[in-house]
């Protein structure tokens, strides 16, 4: 035989195993324009998590159709335009070669978060092992790549852009995300109950916004995975978002233009520089200095959230581990422990609001009629509302300044925004933003019964409690309601940690608390109780809640649901405040008794009892 002719033989049989390795359906594609994808430059270092990269194939090229499956190494010749997915992988050990083409779908269909959009998948594979998704563009699907209960496996040098979800990487492990693109979906690249995963070398930027969406990356009680290395720019919200996540390492990474940067709820749980360099990342919005010249700031970064974390050793140029040549100059100092809060409580008795300090036995009036009232972020600014008079006061506690403003909404419910300066109220028929500052004020749609609020921790909304669960308002959607988290009756008393990522709501009629997580918009968890509930407040650690019923107080060990302390007493509780030092609970209490009870928070032994002159209504634990 010639030796061209045992290369053509060679050939075809390479030809003839390609096409016994993938099958398809009857229709036919949709050839478009072929989109290379533009990934950035190779990283310099290396992370491994058990994860795997595929070898290069010397498979020839072949024609494709909408939903092939796929059964063996594939690489793709021809663009695709479908109306549902375009590959689904059934088994291990398998790489697709999309060999620089455009998968193009029907668009991103309607929101399901926080569950994975599947109406139409770009590459779908779920229960396997070591298969590779690389080189290509998938746009305008549901979700580009969805990876479910995946292992070893590896999504290499493909951009996703227009889609609802970018990549879900949902329930996997040992997965490695690598030099490829993320850009204007609404979500962008979302890791669900995934662990060990590496995340290097990609641009994740300008995801657009749908809230609770916008994000670059998101990890949802997913631990031990490594961020390094990647451009996360110009989202529309976070650049990185944390929600119950641990054990994570980020550094090396360009974050810049994102709104906000990056939130993490868990307290001192992730490393967010490399402790072996002590290099972490480069932030756009650092306004540290470096007085050495290591190309590290001199002062930590910090990292959003109720934990007080931060990067230790920030880069104050993008890239900078690139150029940096000598070892890091340490100045990190951990914070000094936090002496306590002065604490003022805050009583609304009779319909006046009264001012007490623990401790002391005087009261003093504010000379303000209120029935709902509310502190700001920064813990000392009262906001009482007389929905009677529809007259909104502010009051600094602190400096003793005071100012007040006419509202427009009808039997309204006052809270702060976590913004820092603006108010809400929400009233059956309408809600209303003022914003504190400006003077702005901005009306709202809305229509229910609204019970206590509770604005978002993250998000530019406020949660509702109502008779027909919690109502998410959105107040930069021009009052929508999108969304209501269904609970096992109407909302009573509720309570939101400081994270703001649980809110604990009494069920109306029933000895039941239904807990509710406020990033995935449902009940989590239920805590059984021997009566209704009156009134909630969750320690500052976020590791009791305190339960006020017909019978008194308990408080209930967040960990393990058990009662830790119980307190009777005679007469009705009308609400509780923890304070913000953990070591106190104030109990208002009406009927036979007037009076504020002070608790020791671990006991909840009485050490101390105010008098009122009237059965109180609402009562807060004002600080500074």
């Amino acid at each position: 035989m010639r030796p061209w002719a045992g290369w053509c033989a060679r050939a075809l049989l390479a030809v003839l195993a390609a096409a016994c390795q993938a099958t398809a359906p009857a229709s036919s594609p949709s050839p478009s324009a072929a989109v290379a994808p533009t990934p950035p430059a190779t990283p310099a270092s290396t992370a491994t998590a058990n994860t795997t990269s595929a070898p290069s194939l010397t498979l020839a090229p072949r024609e494709a159709r909408c939903n092939t499956q796929i059964t063996g190494d594939f690489v793709l010749a021809n663009d695709l335009r479908c109306t549902g997915d375009a590959f689904v992988i059934h088994v291990d050990n398998v790489v697709l070669d999309l060999g620089g083409h455009t998968l193009t779908g029907p668009g991103m269909g309607p929101q399901t978060w926080p569950n994975p959009q599947l109406d139409s998948v770009g590459v779908r594979v779920g229960g396997h092992t070591n298969v590779t998704v690389r080189n290509g563009v998938i746009d305008s699907f549901s979700t580009g790549i969805y990876f479910v209960d995946m292992v070893r496996s590896s999504i290499e040098d493909v951009t996703s852009r227009h889609n609802r979800y970018g990549f879900y990487i949902h329930a996997s492990t040992g997965i490695g995300i690598r030099r490829s693109t993320v850009f204007a979906n609404i979500y962008g690249l979302h890791l669900q109950d995934s662990s060990n995963n590496v995340v290097q070398g990609n641009r994740l930027i300008r995801q657009t916004y749908n809230s609770p969406g916008g994000y670059g990356i998101y990890l949802y009680r997913s631990d031990g995975n490594r961020i390094l290395e990647n451009d996360i720019d110009e989202n529309i919200n976070w650049g990185i978002w944390f929600s119950e996540a641990k054990g994570n390492l980020i550094f090396h990474n360009n974050v810049g233009g994102n709104s906000p940067q990056v939130s993490d709820n868990e307290p001192v749980v992730n490393q967010w520089f490399d402790p072996a360099t002590k290099e972490g990342n480069f932030w756009s919005d650092y306004k540290g200095k470096d007085a050495d010249g290591d190309l590290i700031g001199d002062t930590p970064y910090p990292i959003l959230g109720p934990g007080g974390a931060v990067d230790a050793y920030p880069f104050v140029d993008r890239d900078g581990w690139k150029r940096k040549t000598r070892s890091t100059i340490d100045h990190y100092q951990p914070p000094a422990a936090r002496p306590p809060r002065e604490v003022r409580l805050v009583v609304v008795s009779g319909g006046s609001v009264q001012v007490a300090t623990p401790g002391r036995q005087n009261l003093t009036d504010t000379d303000v009629s209120a029935n709902s009232v509310a502190l700001g972020t920064d813990g000392h600014t009262l906001l009482a509302l007389d929905s009677r008079s529809k007259r909104l006061t502010v009051i600094d506690l602190l400096g003793g300044g005071r100012d007040s403003r006419t509202v427009q909404i009808d039997d309204g419910v006052v809270g702060a925004n976590r913004d820092g300066h603006s108010v809400l109220i929400v009233g059956p028929h309408g809600a209303e933003q003022l914003d504190l500052e400006t003077g702005q004020q901005e009306f709202f749609a809305y229509s229910s019964q609204p019970g206590e609020l509770a604005p978002s921790y993250k998000h530019n909304h406020i949660f509702v409690a109502t008779p027909r669960g919690i109502d998410l308002l959105y107040l930069n959607l021009g009052g929508r309601t999108p969304y209501t988290i269904p609970l096992d009756g109407p909302a009573g008393a509720m309570s939101m940690n400081g994270s703001g990522t649980r809110i604990y709501t009494a069920i109306r009629g029933q000895a039941l608390i239904d807990v509710a997580d406020t990033e995935q918009y449902a009940v989590v968890d239920r805590i059984r109780i021997g009566g209704e509930a009156r009134a909630l407040a969750v320690s500052p650690r976020e590791d009791v809640l305190y339960v006020a019923t017909d019978d008194g107080v308990i408080a209930i060990d967040l960990g393990t649901k058990r009662v830790r302390a119980t307190a009777p007493f005679l007469g009705t509780v009308a609400d509780i405040a923890i304070s913000p030092n953990a070591d106190q609970l104030y109990v208002a209490l009406a009927g036979q008794v007037h009076a504020i009870a002070v608790l020791d928070a671990a006991t909840l032994s009485t050490a101390d009892l105010i008098p009122l002159q009237a059965d109180p209504s609402r009562l807060l634990a004002a600080w500074y």
